[in-house]
């Protein structure tokens, strides 16, 4: 099966790597097996078939054994410890910290191998979302016993069915224990799932169309050779920005492609709106044109890999202190941790986390200064505001996606030296200035 992708691969120039075709066909194969599973009588036999299924896509086509068996034994120890100790704020940490552990680990095996990004397949992303899952899973345990004052210990193969969901386990999206149970046990869904399934699945392939087409040219790495410092400042920028949308694509084609194996086997039902007509979006992980014209940083990351989002919001910052500096930089911290460790992903969150504070304060001094009563038009200089944040939120932020490639400090500076750091400049005076006319713009405010 290797030598079949490889061919594949090579039929298609070389654009798409032997490992990524496998990532591929793996969430695409989901998709005819959805109906199979829908037609399964007993939510029994539907948790089997995704203990099964994805037994053999690990096992037999990504052949990523060991990594089977890490995430098998790190299920199996959050069951044990939410199933036999006391439901108590130290059993949801303990489980919590030690499933971090678990892959923090699992990211120093990678670095210790010298596996950058995605360059290589392993079984770092599946492992990620599992995080996510079981990290959570002891907080459910806790909630639900001081709801109700009774523990409720899951089946173990509802579990596992869980924990190995077939549709969402490679690229997610992620989901709650209680969500999944419903969906198995009493799914509701209509039945007209395949047109939102089809649309996500033509999105994703927009997506890869681009990356095919473009990302070969425009990519963080090709900004590292000596053609990219020959261009002048502005193509570098421009190359700069572009590239950074190429690397939100790759992760738009894959969780477009997973969401939608998940919305045709009915998962990703959420009601009806207000029109009687039913409403997919339970498991969105992005919102892209949100994402892509975004004015905020608080915009930006409600609709960017939004399972993840929800999980750091109510699962570390909602459990700490909410609304304090440190709790906000703890978030980070843990997401950093979640990523991995290599010091472009620290250097992006921290700088993040400084951007985001910043930025709070901006809106709440300036915004209100453009805004006019209910009812009445916008005025032009609102829709100036509206342009003005959404390029340099954007604009700052892309300048700061090469960490997320390039994973080295000196790499990184290598691009950022060659458009003269002129990102943290822009912020550097922004908060110069914005510390200056502060006082003035809160006594506007108050005048208004």
């Amino acid at each position: 099966m290797d030598l079949f992708f490889t061919k594949v691969s090579q039929a298609l120039g070389g654009q798409i790597a032997p490992d990524h075709l496998k990532l591929a066909f793996s969430i695409l194969s989901t998709y005819p097996c959805v109906f199979l599973f829908k037609r399964l009588g007993s939510s029994f036999l539907k948790h089997t078939f995704s203990i099964v299924y994805t037994t053999w896509i690990m096992l037999f086509v990504l052949r990523l054994t060991f990594g089977f068996i890490h995430i098998i034994a790190i299920s199996t120890l959050t069951y044990l410890i939410c199933t036999y100790l006391p439901p108590t704020t130290t059993m949801a940490w303990t489980n919590f910290v030690l499933v971090m552990a678990s892959m923090s680990l699992c990211h120093i095996h990678r670095q210790m191998k010298g596996i950058e990004g995605d360059t290589e397949l392993d079984y770092s992303g599946a492992l990620m979302i599992l995080t996510i899952k079981l990290s959570s899973f002891g907080f459910n345990v806790l909630d639900n016993y001081s709801t109700n004052q009774k523990r409720a210990s899951p089946h173990i193969v509802q579990f596992y069915g869980w924990a190995l969901f077939f549709a969402g386990f490679l690229a997610g999206p992620t989901c709650e224990y209680m969500d999944y149970v419903q969906f198995v046990e009493a799914n509701k869904a209509p039945k007209d799932s395949l047109k939102p399934a089809l649309k996500r699945l033509c999105k994703s392939f927009l997506f890869i169309a681009a990356l095919i087409y473009l990302a070969p040219t425009y990519n963080y790495f090709n900004a590292l050779k000596p053609s990219f410092a020959r261009l002048s400042f502005w193509k570098k920028i421009f190359f700069i920005q572009l590239s950074a949308f190429l690397t939100r694509c790759k992760y738009y084609c894959v969780w477009f492609l997973s969401e939608g194996a998940c919305i045709l086997s009915g998962f990703g039902f959420n009601g009806y709106d207000s029109q009687g007509q039913p409403r997919w979006d339970r498991l969105n992980n992005v919102n892209v044109l949100s994402c892509e014209f975004a004015q905020s940083y608080k915009q930006l990351s409600e609709n960017w890999n939004m399972g993840a989002n929800r999980w750091l919001k109510q699962y570390v910052y909602l459990r700490l202190k909410p609304g304090s500096t440190s709790t906000t930089l703890i978030t980070y911290i843990v997401s950093s941790v979640w990523h991995g460790f290599h010091p472009g992903f620290y250097l992006f969150f921290m700088t993040a986390s400084v951007l985001q504070l910043v930025a709070r304060q901006v809106r709440r001094t300036v915004r209100p200064l453009f805004l006019t009563a209910q009812g009445e038009p916008v005025p032009c200089w609102k829709s100036a505001y509206d342009v003005s944040t959404w390029l340099v939120s954007m604009g700052l932020l892309n300048m700061m996606v090469p960490c997320f490639d390039l994973l080295y400090v000196s790499r990184i500076l290598h691009v950022w030296h060659q458009v003269y750091y002129c990102h943290f400049i822009v912020i550097g005076v922004g908060i110069l200035v914005f510390q200056l006319i502060r006082p003035c713009l809160i006594k506007k405010n108050k005048k208004d």
